[in-house]
């Protein structure tokens, strides 16, 4: 059994007022998790609530005094050590929050208790290390060592692992109470995101698309630590969908379909969803002809058995990397008098879709990204791309000409770039504003596609080296740096905007300089986010207006989120990552800013 890390003052008082306080928190009963949001000062999910919103109903900290807010208590991380083929690892978790206790992890999956209920300072309770070999898993990971965060459920914290287990640590002490394997490094297959805890079940998914997996969810008996249900996000033979795999060489069995991001829960309707990410090869959409189905689309999920009660596929038969694995939210609104449920996703291709989240009747698609030239618009009927053509039997969709990779080698221009528009890094709603905000990158792509070319593991003769190419044709395609991108497409920013959700329709917007991490929203007319030139700011929730920001001299990559302690509301986020390559370039100024691992919390 693995054994946890203590830190410094782990087993010592963090002084009087800590010695007065319980150290033992209550259990995270299924009840505490289905009524998360009555519990105003904690933020017990990974989105805060089920439904996805990352609303903080906190107001303390608000329009008229955030221009006040100061850093409070700071933390340094492990885990920012090189590993494999990887320089650093980067932090994109969002804390979680119980009774004055933050649970974090750092790209590396270590995982942390630290105390901040003093308000002044943040004291590592313990620390557990998973002790993994960094050179394999960053050998079978596509982009960096990552994790996205923990979840909570009785007396324990229950983690996902880049070298594919799901684990259950001891919430007081840090120790190893269970594991189970859930993800194959050996096919490729990992796990970043955080888990989602529903009852007495964890749902988690594997990555690797970009190497040829067949992408799996997987749900978690965390009274047995055994695995309950897992569904293929590819179909096989004779299930529903396998029919959009129409290819005679069964590309479907390395067909991609990773998840990377937690999903969210209705539990009126007792489905989950889920976004789902791109087909492999990655950007070889000649060799997978078909709508290849479920990837690139939003499935809602019976909780208790995994079956696929509907789905919507965003861009069939995808040659751009529009992954969709981002949230949905799930609003109740009035719409035209008449009152909706709603599931709402901010699309990686540009568009934001409006469902009806019991059945999953398309409602809308209405384009939220600054340029968008890989479709000349949605059918508002079906939601599918204009420049779709739903006749096309054993041939790559052709969208707009001149958008799509193809193996002559010509240069493809594609917007919105490859990572988006929105990407993994979360949405925010307001209940109060009544909009939805969504971080998005506001660029374009240039590349060209390379048959036979292999994943960027094939030269480092590691173990996995041998084992995956599988694939006759092109496992990614060659991806051209932006430069590349003929003008006036090749100025890359980021970008804050406001969406109605009862239409889709944009209804503010701002320009940042580069792209967001994620947002936060709450009841103080707020709206928080960060971004890799290290600034964090806030926005004013109705009109963008930025009413306060504070550079933290290195990337953040990781959402906000807020708490409160003792009657005070806290603001707090994961600080690591060095400026990508195209905000060096831009911004001369980030070039020499380093990567570090740093817990920051803020408070008036």
């Amino acid at each position: 059994m693995r054994t946890p890390t203590k830190g410094l003052l782990g087993v010592m008082a963090v002084g009087l007022l800590a010695l007065a306080l319980p150290v033992q928190a209550a259990d995270v009963t299924p009840k505490r998790l289905l009524n998360a949001d009555r519990e105003v000062g904690n933020w017990i999910h990974h989105h805060r609530t089920f439904d996805g919103q990352r609303f903080s109903p906190l107001s303390q900290i608000n329009k008229s005094n955030v221009g006040d807010l100061q850093i409070v208590a700071t933390s340094m991380l492990a885990g920012i050590q090189a590993g494999g083929r990887y320089k650093y690892a980067v932090l994109e978790g969002t804390p979680i929050a119980e009774d004055g206790f933050l649970y974090v992890t750092d790209g590396w999956n270590n995982v942390y208790k630290i105390d901040v209920r003093t308000g002044d300072r943040a004291t590592i309770v313990w620390r557990w290390d998973p002790e993994q070999d960094k050179d394999y898993v960053a050998s079978s990971g596509c982009c960096q060592a990552r994790n996205r965060g923990v979840a909570l459920w009785g007396n324990q914290v229950i983690q996902s692992t880049m070298d594919g287990r799901m684990v259950g640590l001891n919430k007081d002490t840090g120790e190893l109470v269970w594991e189970v394997k859930t993800a194959d490094n050996e096919l490729m297959e990992s796990h970043t995101g955080a888990p989602l805890v529903i009852g007495d079940t964890a749902i988690n998914g594997v990555t690797g698309a970009e190497y040829g997996i067949r992408g799996h969810l997987d749900a978690v008996d965390l009274n047995t630590g055994k695995i309950k249900w897992t569904t293929y996000t590819i179909p096989a033979p004779g299930e529903p969908g396998h029919e959009t795999w129409e290819d005679k060489y069964d590309a479907w069995m390395t067909g991609g379909g990773s998840v990377w991001q937690a999903g969210s829960y209705d539990p009126a309707l007792n489905l989950t969803y889920w976004g789902i990410g791109n087909p492999s090869p990655q950007f070889d959409s000649e060799y997978r002809p078909g709508d290849n189905l479920y990837t690139e689309s939003t499935i809602a999920m019976d909780v208790d058995t995994g079956e696929i009660k509907w789905h919507f596929q965003y861009t069939p038969n995808d040659p751009y990397d529009y992954d969709e694995v981002g949230e949905a939210q799930l609003i109740d609104i009035q719409i035209g008098g008449e009152d909706r449920s709603l599931a709402v996703k901010v699309a990686r291709n540009g568009f934001t879709y409006g469902f009806d989240r019991a059945n999953g009747q398309f409602l809308y698609a209405v384009q939220y990204a600054e340029v968008v030239n890989w479709t000349t618009g949605i059918d508002q009927k079906t939601g599918r791309p204009l420049s779709y053509d739903p006749n096309l039997r054993g041939e790559a969709q052709g969208y707009v000409p001149g958008t799509p990779g193809r193996r002559d080698g010509r240069l493809s221009v594609f917007c919105p770039h490859l990572g988006g528009g929105k990407n993994w890094q979360p949405a925010a709603y307001n209940r109060d504003t009544q909009l939805l905000y969504t971080s998005s990158l506001e660029a374009c792509s240039a590349y060209t596609t390379t048959v036979g070319g292999v994943g960027h593991w094939a030269d480092k003769g590691n173990k996995l080296g041998t084992l995956k190419n599988r694939h006759p044709a092109g496992w990614r395609g060659r991806n051209s740096v932006d430069r590349n991108t003929p003008k006036p497409l090749m100025d890359s920013r980021g970008s804050v905007t406001a969406i109605d959700p009862r239409t889709g329709e944009p209804v503010a917007k701002v320009m940042t300089r580069s792209r967001p991490s994620g947002i936060l929203t709450t009841a103080g007319g707020l709206v928080f986010s960060a971004d890799d030139t290290g600034d964090i700011y806030a926005l004013d929730a109705n009109t963008l207006e930025t009413l306060w920001t504070r550079n933290l001299g290195t990337g953040v990559a990781a959402p906000p989120m807020s708490y409160s302690y003792g009657g005070k509301q806290y603001v707090a986020v994961l600080v690591g990552k060095a400026p990508g390559s195209t905000t060096r370039r831009q911004y001369p100024e980030t070039a020499h800013i380093q990567a570090t691992n740093m817990l920051f919390v803020f408070a008036l």
